[in-house]
């Protein structure tokens, strides 16, 4: 768990909505937290009557890797909840990108080309992540 309010108070650091001084260190622990196999979760928004800023930063968090945030209020869960799980757009690109891969591996077929872009093995591994997110989520049980 990454808190930006205790790192900014032990370092002097004035705290904004934009985050640049705690930028270094949220990218530090979403980093350290993947290379051990962990799930990062990211910092409190402090400012619990401002759901749309709530959503934009879960957003953010997100698209850097983190799989969560921590709540202050109970307002703050159903966005957060919402904002950390793939969408069905997301969920069926992801389905549709593995199975691809899965019959370009048949064919003995390394990278691939998929909606007009090069797929390789990171890739996969991301649309898998989607999978796997959506799965523990509830939103996929199929598979």
């Amino acid at each position: 768990m990454f808190g930006a309010e205790d790192l900014a108070g032990d370092i002097g650091a004035v705290r904004t909505r934009a985050g640049w001084e705690v930028f270094f260190a949220r990218s530090a622990v979403v980093t350290a937290a993947a290379a051990y196999g962990l799930q990062a979760i990211d910092m409190i928004f402090v400012d619990f009557q401002n759901l749309d800023g709530l959503a934009e930063e879960c957003r953010s968090a997100r698209q850097m890797g983190y799989a969560g945030k921590m709540a202050i209020h109970p307002k703050q869960i159903e966005i957060i909840n919402r904002e950390f799980s793939p969408t069905p757009a997301e969920i069926d690109r992801a389905r549709r990108l593995v199975a691809a891969h899965r019959a370009h591996q048949q064919s003995g077929t390394g990278a691939f080309a998929f909606e007009g872009k090069m797929v390789d093995m990171p890739v996969i591994r991301a649309a898998e992540h989607v999978l796997a997110r959506a799965r523990q989520a509830g939103l996929l049980n199929d598979e």
